[in-house]
């Protein structure tokens, strides 16, 4: 069985509790923060194969920007210091041509 936290129906919905979490007990998300950021940052990363199906490409699609909104909720309650591994994940989607748009977008839904 291959690897199932990586399926495309398991990560959305992870997306959607980070953020639902975030609203309700800020504390407790703070304090998972760096684990959260290795997942995060590999979704928005990826790459569908060149032989990628325009299925497989919109739901890549749709994960990272997923994945973004989770971010950006995520960013609402790290002021400050918090997560140094979350400081630079915001810092690489901010800097990046490929993201930067996106987030923007996300972030004003």
């Amino acid at each position: 069985m291959g690897d199932v936290s990586n399926h495309y129906d398991v990560k959305m919905p992870r997306h959607l509790i980070v953020s639902k979490l975030v609203d309700k007990c800020p504390e407790a998300v703070l304090a998972v923060l760096d684990s959260l950021v290795e997942p995060l940052e590999k979704t928005i990363n990826h790459k569908p194969k060149l032989d990628a199906v325009k299925q497989e490409v919109g739901r890549n699609e749709d994960m990272i920007r997923s994945a973004l909104r989770a971010i950006a909720s995520l960013s609402l309650i790290s002021e400050g210091d918090c997560s140094l591994m979350f400081k630079m994940l915001l810092n690489h989607i901010t800097n990046s041509t490929a993201f930067h748009e996106k987030y923007s977008s996300v972030r004003s839904e």
